[in-house]
Formats: structure tokens, sequence, C-alpha cells
């Protein structure tokens, strides 16, 4: 007894199939592929739940998982934010002679120059806790200006922070946040310079504190309190210890990956 024709559906669901499992795996070169391979990979388990025997629904299902493998390894160490550095860099320690760009053109050296300590926060404006760390470097900014530099770096396009800051100081005037949640020191963006503090952020936000020449004292991750900022700020402006390494105060506080995010 010759076996019946399968029914258009069943036929039409295979079809499907098999064209997200051949578009999914070039497509993982580009991390979306991951995607319909997972699409591809439930659309095959169903069909060989009905016919085991299915042999291209077993193909479709081996590519899909491929693809999805490819894709993950793609987004990981591809697409990761700009920011996202190898874990085992540490630049406590190094001299930073860079300089940040801000948004208003202005050029910062990262070593002062004339004896002040420098606090570098790297953010974001999607990262909550960067947004609610700002009234605590506006703080530092207003009060110890003559002691300690605040200059941040958004890792994002320059575009994106100043809408971000217009709309920041519109609910300020309006009274929907508080005067102090709008920072007024310099913030310079990514599509400037290059910045290895940047680079090497794992998290945000990250505040680097650097010394008077410009070497890396001290890093922390996450949202801290500013007793703990003002005793690393005051320790950077004694001469480092030459034989001390000061990596050993760096924090793992938890807070947002990126990315957290994103040189």
């Amino acid at each position: 007894m010759p076996m019946p024709e399968p029914a258009p559906v069943a036929r039409d669901s295979g079809r499907l199939t098999a064209m997200l499992a051949a578009f999914s795996l070039p497509l993982s070169l580009f991390a979306v592929g991951g995607l319909l391979g997972l699409a591809a990979l439930a659309l095959a388990s169903r069909e060989l739940r009905r016919n085991p025997s299915d042999r291209r629904a077993f193909a479709s299902a081996i590519i899909g998982l491929i693809s999805m493998f490819l894709g993950g390894v793609v987004a990981t160490f591809f697409l990761a934010p700009p920011g996202s550095p190898s874990p085992t860099v540490d630049l406590v320690g190094t001299v930073q002679a860079e300089s940040l760009q801000t948004i208003d053109g202005a050029v910062i050296p990262l070593a002062s120059g004339d004896g002040r300590v420098t606090l570098v926060d790297v953010w974001a404006t999607w990262c909550p806790p960067c947004i609610a760390s700002i009234p605590l470097l506006e703080s530092i900014h207003r009060d110890l200006d003559a002691e300690v530099r605040v200059v941040s770096y958004a890792a994002e396009p320059r575009t994106t922070v100043v809408k971000w800051l217009e709309r920041r100081r519109l609910d300020a005037t309006a009274g929907r946040i508080e005067p102090g949640a709008v920072p007024t020191y310099p913030i310079a963006t990514r599509g400037g310079p290059p910045l290895a503090l940047a680079a090497a952020t794992r998290a945000y936000p990250t505040l680097w504190i650097l010394d008077a020449a410009g070497v890396v004292r001290f890093k922390l991750e996450g949202m801290h309190d500013l007793p703990t900022i003002l005793s690393l700020l005051r320790m950077a402006e004694k001469p480092a210890p030459e034989s001390a390494s000061t990596s050993g105060v760096e924090s793992e506080t938890p807070s947002t990956p990126e990315a957290a995010p994103t040189s």
C-alpha cells in the first residue's frame, strides 16, 4: 500500500525549517544567525517527533545547533559593548599620557600637571547605577575642585550623550530631578581619541583614580559611598609606595556590565 503524500502544512513546515537552517549558518557570523538557528532547531525537533526518520529535519537540527554555537561565540567575542576588555587587563600602576576630548571640544590631559588628583568616571547613559552616582560625583566636582579633577567618559556616541544631557537639564529646570543630578564636570564620549581606561573597563560605572603625574592608583567598579572614594582620593595625593601595588584595593562590587559597557 503506497504511503500517503505528506499534508501541505507538513511540507511547508519542513521547507521553512530547512530555509531557517540554511540561512542561520552564514548569518551566524553576524551573531543574529544564532537566533535563526534556535528557531530551526525548535521546528526540526517538532518534525522529528512526527517522523523520526526525516533526514531533512535531522540535518536542520544539526545546522541549527552549529549556528547557535557560532552565533554565541561571535556575540561574546566580537559584538561586546565598547569598553569591554579582557578580564586580565590591569592598568593600576601604569602612567596614562592620553587626553580626553570633551563634548564641548576641550582637550583634557589625564596627567593634571597642577598637583590635582584626577577622578575618571567611565559610564553610560543607559546604566542606572551610573546615573545614581552623578550627584556624588557632582558634589566632589563642586566642593573639591581645588584638589580633584572630575572628568567622565561616556561609552556612547557624542550625539546620544548630548541629547541625554539636554533632557537632563530640562528635567532639572522643571523640578523633576535635583540640579545636582545633572553633571557639570567635563564629559568625553566615544569617537574621540582612544582611551585605555575605557578599554580596560569591565563594568559600568567604573571609577579610575589617577595621581597628578597620571599614574593610575586605584580602580573602583560599581557604586561606592563618598567616604570610600574620598579616602582613596586622599591616598592618591601622596606618592605611591615604590614596592607596594595598589591593585589590591580594586573593588569587585557587581554593577552593570559593557557590557555594561560600551572603549
